[in-house]
Order: structure tokens, then C-alpha cells, then sequence
């Protein structure tokens, strides 16, 4: 069988709340908009589709409107992170390493185009990955992304890693395996599948998979 890991990015694969809440006031200061967020308001849309962090952050103006200004903090946000990315979690790099070996590894996340990349260009990440497919892509939810890409790809079968209950339902939907990264921004209780740091990650897959 053709056996892939899939992960989420954010609270997943590195923390980016800090730069992406500085590039969204910059972004509100400079095109002069009465928004401004603070580290919590990002984190309540962290693996939100556009349209629900839309509903969630620009709820006071007509949806047309919310969408041009988090038009604008997407772009500012992109432009930011390829100088200022988010920080690794401990041991990154060598877990996905050693699961490089075994497995093809993927990132599926709710993010806009430019993301991804730029946590796989200014992490040095990209050699890990075989592919990526976010929402932005395809303004598709992560449950049929998942499944686009299992197809794509000809893969039978996916482990998901991911940190918020969203990425847990949409996993049931896509009938994928799924692993709780507890470490990140969500949480979820009664998961029987959970890791609290990276390093877990290699004897859960062996585990699961077998």
C-alpha cells in the first residue's frame, strides 16, 4: 500500500502567531483601517478557511468588504513571513527526516497561496515535503483537499497530523487517520491518537500504520 503522512502548518509544523499578528496591524496601519488584533484574535482564526476568518474578524461590514481587507492582510502576511517566519517546533527537522525515509510527506492546510511556501523556503523544509495543497488552491475545506490529494498522488492510505478539533472533523470526513499535535493552538479532548512534541510522532505512525 501507498502509505503518506499529511500535516497541518500552523501549531503543526511551526508557530507563526507572532509575525502574522505584526503583518496584519502593519498591514491595517498602513492602509489606514481601524482594525487591530492581538495575538489571541489570531489564534481563534488559526486553520480557519478564508470565509470563516472573514465571519470571525471583519463580521461589522458586508462580506465583499471583510474579503478586500483580509485580502489585504494576506498579502501583507505573506510578504512578511518570507523575512520573518514562524518559529520550528524541537527536533523538526530530524523527525522529518527520518519519516522522509519511510514515508512520502505532505502539507495540507486551510492557508492562502504563498503560505506554504514560505514556511518551506525560509524554514529550509522544502526537501521534506513531496507536495503541498491548501485552500487557497482550490477554495476547497481540508477534508476534500485530503482527499484530492490522496488521489492526485494515488495514495491509499494518510495519517493527519494536526492541532485543533477542525482538523480532527474534517479528518473523520475524509476518513484519514488523524494524530492530535496537543502542542499546538487546539485542543481536543479524548483523542485517542496524540502526540505532546514531535519526537512521538515516528513510534505513532510505526504503530498506527501497522
Amino acid at each position: 500500500m501507498n502509505r503518506a503522512i499529511f500535516f497541518d502548518l500552523d501549531g503543526t509544523l511551526w508557530d507563526a502567531l507572532e509575525p502574522i499578528t505584526k503583518s496584519w496591524n502593519n498591514s491595517m496601519e498602513i492602509n489606514n483601517l481601524k482594525y487591530r488584533f492581538s495575538k489571541e484574535d489570531i489564534k481563534s482564526v488559526m486553520g480557519l478557511t478564508p470565509l470563516e476568518t472573514v465571519d470571525k474578524l471583519f463580521n461589522d461590514v458586508e462580506p465583499k468588504l471583510g474579503y478586500k481587507y483580509f485580502d489585504i492582510c494576506v498579502r501583507g502576511e505573506i510578504a512578511y513571513l518570507a523575512l520573518n517566519p514562524g518559529k520550528l517546533y524541537p527536533h523538526e527537522k530530524e523527525v522529518l527526516a527520518k519519516l522522509k525515509k519511510e514515508y512520502n510527506l505532505y502539507i495540507v492546510s486551510n492557508s492562502d497561496k504563498g503560505y506554504i511556501e514560505n514556511y518551506l523556503n525560509a524554514c529550509n523544509t522544502k526537501d521534506f515535503f513531496k507536495g503541498h495543497l491548501c485552500a487557497g488552491d482550490t477554495s476547497l475545506d481540508k477534508g476534500q483537499n485530503i482527499r484530492i490529494l490522496m488521489e492526485i498522488e494515488g495514495i491509499d492510505e494518510v495519517i493527519y497530523v494536526g492541532d485543533t478539533f477542525k482538523d480532527y472533523l474534517e479528518c473523520q470526513k475524509a476518513n484519514v487517520h488523524f494524530v492530535h499535535a496537543s502542542y499546538g493552538f487546539g485542543k481536543i479532548d479524548n483523542c485517542v491518537n496524540k502526540i505532546d512534541s514531535l519526537d512521538e510522532l515516528i513510534s505513532l505512525v510505526h504503530k498506527i500504520f501497522k
